[in-house]
């Protein structure tokens, strides 16, 4: 048995041997941030519920769960706010689910919706409704569902992290007037109040389970720290797996130490149905952990759902608006590295001069830049004949782009917060931008002050920032010139991160909020992109040269290019 270190905890890898008695056995299949993709992933909806039919006609005892993120991610979940997608889960043969931070993105009734169209059960430990600003709150979900399988029961115990206060639109969880949160996710200062809240559920359903699994949405990444799968294990007893999401990570049969030394397997299985998890019980441990690729079989009555939900969004979003030569990049070329939440990439950029040339161009809102949080550029734009489709999966939220104006140390403030593990994790508001140029110092370690849920509280606490060199393009001069911190300024970006402060950037909360709505975020990629100049065939080309911000004097563009036109650089960076 060999131990490593995963995110500073101590992980045990073992060896998991499978049984051969099958009586006795249950198989859990599972899936994580699948994001809606349906169409494009190794796996699909109708090739699992193939896999779930065929070990059940072999006579294996077979549960299948979701960790969250499944009805939000591409155009074909933002086609019906979800409703399709639960509909094909549902025709998948899905026993349990929890939430993930996503399936609040079209608001709090469409969540609720969702939930009542499932005929799976949702479980959430976490999760509470306050009727006062002074109530300790009530669940909303059930804390733990149980599921029998065979002779065996098996109980699931959800959580959801509870940093989606912030990387969900912050209002969503408000009451009606917006001042003061109606809905919440139980947490504590330094996850004790998670923790307590976790092993409350977990002792609940030992009474009526032989044994107890974790469903959570938490993940492993360090901005989560407090909140992450790895923690709430360590702080827990009496689990035999946890099997988690919301870190998009790939990770099968890991064994990590509970509050009293046991050990617990962990998994994960990546996203967007790349891959199937599976984990094999007996006699209440884990005996076999791994991985599934069906691949061939699928299920005829869910392939059909699929079709019609994929044929239906070809029709709506199938116009082409533009072709790329190239693809522009949200990710590392042939990985599921997301480069949009750590560093510049041409995605980005694109997404971010959308914003900031229709605000000038097209709605005259005379903005110095753009601040895009990579977590809003969510895929690649693929190279060939450019849809609303793609755009729309570019940016599936169907947000609003917004306006505000703010100071130069605002503007500092908010790029300091998005860097805090820039170049060096991934971070949805990590800052891709427009206008601005900057660098962050990987030498620096963050020190800036936030609270439980992450959202910023104000500054460095040492005084020194990792973010330097900000620089504003002058549109006069046709240069850059530095940030003037006392300055003020007009920032187009998403409306999500300017105007309602999510993904944490509480430092807008006092800004002047110039503009709510000033058009949908992948509607603005459209536009941008029909800007271009047009190709030989007539067609709008993505191609720097060809981009209507090419007549800027000195501004950069390098849309060829994964990583962007180097408006982020980084001082000291490793090789």
């Amino acid at each position: 048995m060999k131990e490593r270190k995963m995110n500073g905890m101590i992980v045990v890898a073992a060896m998991l041997v499978s049984c051969t008695a099958v009586a006795a056995r249950v198989t859990v299949l599972h899936t994580n941030d699948t994001h809606s993709h349906i169409d494009d992933g190794l796996v699909a909806f109708s090739a699992i519920a193939a896999e779930k039919d065929r070990l059940e006609a072999a006579g294996e005892h077979v549960i299948l769960v979701d960790a969250g993120d499944h009805v939000q991610g591409t155009a074909l979940g933002g086609y019906d706010s979800g409703r399709s997608v639960i509909g094909i889960m549902n025709a998948a043969g899905y026993d349990v689910a929890t939430l993930g931070n996503h399936e609040f993105d079209y608001g709090m009734q469409t969540m609720f919706d969702n939930v009542r169209r499932a005929t799976f059960r949702y479980t959430c430990c976490n999760f509470i409704h306050r009727k006062a600003p002074d109530d300790p709150g009530t669940r909303v979900l059930p804390s733990y569902v149980v599921v029998t399988a065979g002779t065996v029961r098996v109980a699931f115990v959800g959580v959801t992290t509870p940093t989606t206060l912030v990387s969900a639109k912050p209002s969503t969880f408000l009451d009606p007037s917006g001042s003061w949160r109606a809905y919440d996710f139980i947490a504590g200062e330094r996850g004790d109040a998670l923790y307590a809240a976790v092993q409350q559920a977990v002792d609940e359903a030992a009474a009526h389970a032989d044994y107890t699994i974790l469903l959570g949405h938490m993940g492993v990444s360090p901005d989560c720290a407090g909140y992450r799968s790895l923690d709430v294990i360590a702080h827990t007893t009496n689990v035999v797996a946890f099997i988690d999401g919301h870190s998009h990570s790939e990770y099968t049969g890991m064994r990590v130490r509970n509050a009293v030394g046991q050990e617990v397997v962990l998994t994960q299985s990546g996203s967007y149905l790349g891959i199937l998890g599976s984990l094999t019980f007996e006699d209440g441990r884990c005996v076999a952990a791994g991985t599934v690729y069906p691949r061939g079989e699928k299920k005829p009555a869910v392939a059909r759902l699929e079709q019609e939900l994929a044929d239906k969004v070809a029709r709506q979003l199938g116009k082409r608006v533009a072709v790329a030569p190239t693809a522009l990049c949200a990710y590392v070329p042939g990985t599921t590295d997301r480069l949009a939440r750590k560093e510049d990439c041409s995605a980005g950029d694109f997404a971010a001069d959308a914003a900031w040339w229709c605000a000038n161009e097209r709605y005259g809102f005379a903005c110095d830049c753009a601040l895009m949080n990579g977590g809003n550029v969510r895929a690649d734009i693929p190279a060939g004949d450019v849809t609303l489709k793609a755009l729309r999966t570019v940016q599936p939220f169907g947000g609003d782009i917004g306006v505000v104006e703010a100071n130069g140390r605002q503007i500092l403030d908010a790029l300091e917060f998005g860097a805090q593990v820039g170049g060096e994790a991934e971070f949805g508001g990590f800052l891709q931008v427009a206008g601005l140029k900057y660098a962050v110092d990987v030498t620096v370690k963050s020190a800036i002050q936030v609270d439980a849920t992450g959202a910023w509280v104000a500054g460095p606490s040492n005084g020194v920032y990792r973010v330097k060199n900000v620089q504003v393009y002058d549109r006069k001069e046709g240069k850059f010139v530095p940030l003037d911190p006392h300055g003020v300024y007009r920032v187009v970006g998403n409306g999500f991160t300017l105007v309602d402060g999510g993904d944490g950037f509480a430092m807008f909360r006092s800004t002047k909020k110039i503009e709510n709505g000033m058009a949908t975020d992948y509607l603005v990629l459209a536009e941008y992109a029909k800007a271009f100049q047009k190709d030989a065939t007539g067609q709008p080309s993505l191609t720097s040269a060809a981009s209507p911000l090419a007549a800027l004097a000195n501004y950069p563009l390098a849309y060829e290019k994964p990583t962007g036109a180097g408006r982020i650089s980084f001082i000291g960076r490793l090789k």
